[in-house]
């Protein structure tokens, strides 16, 4: 496994295992099995998704509640300093832990400089490992460090071959966060998973196309987060630590950025301020 070392000293593993959607228990139990016996490090989840108490659960009574690292999220309907306050313990009481080591602001929205204030205050209190942000662009950044005393450790959001967002990568490097990627698969969408550079990669690193485009992650110095319910699937995304695309394969990767978002993006505030909150829980 490879790590990258934060802002604030601590390491997180450069991927871990997304669980969006995934809500049904056996399906959740298998693939956390797998995730442990693939030696994955970091599960990620957020209230939204509807099964912080599912991995609860299931992680205390496989014992494995201290096998992995635990990100999860606020979602913008609890921003405010009462409001986030009690997401937080309740997220603490339904993943069962008295810690967790990632912490998100889910989207941006009203009140966001309210709610990196808690997240300020558990981290110095030491509830929270590390605190960060998601689906931030710059602008969104550059608000919360107009009254933030700690700057987040990690933005993750999404980032594909189709959605590069180089210039989002040269703005965190430039204020030492760590990019992470979900949807890092791009949803396995047939653009991105029938195109003939990474299926001429594949065959030439007899790897698959998911494989190939996780390492050009990798390369990026970008950590992911591949969701998947497939058990063969779980081993075989954490399988790429054995072999490096070469600087010609990375150009070539480079032509296919076409902003192609496929799920939402952070710039339609229209949608972010349409959703019902009930629709996620």
């Amino acid at each position: 496994m490879k790590y990258y070392l934060l802002n604030n000293g601590n390491k997180i593993p450069a991927l871990g295992f997304g669980t969006y959607t995934i809500t049904d228990e056996p399906t959740l139990r298998k693939v956390l099995l797998q995730c442990a016996n693939s030696n994955y490090e970091l599960i990620d989840t957020a209230y939204v998704y509807g099964n912080e108490h599912i991995i609860g659960k299931i992680l205390k009574k496989e014992n494995l509640l201290d096998t992995f690292q635990i990100a999860t999220k606020i979602w913008p309907a609890e921003f405010g300093r009462e409001e986030t306050k009690r997401a937080v313990e309740r997220s603490l009481k339904l993943l069962k832990r008295d810690y967790i080591d990632i912490m998100y602001l889910h989207w941006p929205g009203d009140d966001m400089e309210k709610s990196w204030k808690v997240l300020e205050n558990y981290y110095e209190q030491g509830i929270f490992k590390n605190i960060g942000v998601s689906n931030f662009y710059e602008n969104h950044i550059d608000k919360i460090l107009t009254t933030a005393n700690i700057v987040p450790q990690i933005n993750q959001v999404e980032i594909h071959p189709m959605l590069q967002k180089t210039q989002l990568l040269k703005y965190l490097k430039s204020k030492n966060i760590q990019p992470m990627a979900w949807s890092p698969l791009a949803k396995a969408d047939l653009e991105l998973f029938e195109n003939k550079t990474i299926a001429a990669l594949a065959n030439k690193y007899k790897k698959s196309v998911a494989q190939i485009i996780l390492s050009w992650h990798i390369s990026r110095n970008t950590a992911i987060i591949p969701r998947t319910t497939k058990e063969k699937r779980v081993a075989e995304n954490i399988d790429i630590f054995n072999f490096n695309l070469s600087t010609e394969d990375l150009r070539e990767i480079e032509k296919l950025d076409i902003g192609k978002h496929t799920s939402q993006s952070p710039v339609d505030e229209k949608w972010l301020k349409s959703i019902r909150y009930e629709d996620f829980i």
